[in-house]
């Protein structure tokens, strides 16, 4: 079985966790940011996908399009989509990662821990999105 989604709008990585104090203990939590990329993660996974998690191993494949500056001028945007220049900016494709195997717990497996594969690259695109495919591999 194989399962593909895009989530729309600029690769967000996953924050730092953050911290508080109240009433003498410690709390942490996500970065709002990172909780609400989590949110539509998941929102676009279930839209695709309403079945009972998977328990197989798991590969899945991350491919994270950044949108290109107006100020670019057209020999420079046709370098970013020929694949010539490539984004070495942030949010770091591993914290891209993070963000999205977390937001698919318990929605298209159990736990990411199932991932015995992961490909993931960042690219120059005119819509900047992350496209998701997560494949069942065989046992």
């Amino acid at each position: 079985m194989i399962i593909e989604f895009t989530i729309p709008g600029k690769p967000v990585g996953q924050g730092r966790p953050r911290f508080s104090r109240h009433r003498g203990y410690v709390q942490t939590y996500d970065p709002a940011k990172s909780r609400q990329y989590k949110a539509m993660a998941t929102m676009c996974a279930q839209r695709v996908y309403s079945g009972e998690p998977l328990e197989t191993p798991l590969k899945i494949t991350v491919k994270a399009y950044f949108g290109l500056y107006k100020s670019y001028t057209k020999k420079r945007r046709e370098a970013c989509l020929s694949g010539q220049e490539v984004p070495t900016k942030k949010p770091d494709i591993d914290n891209i990662v993070k963000g999205i195997m977390d937001s698919l717990n318990g929605v298209i497996y159990h736990d990411d821990k199932q991932v015995i594969q992961l490909v993931a690259f960042k690219v120059y695109a005119e819509k900047p999105r992350v496209e998701v495919t997560v494949e069942e591999l065989e046992q």
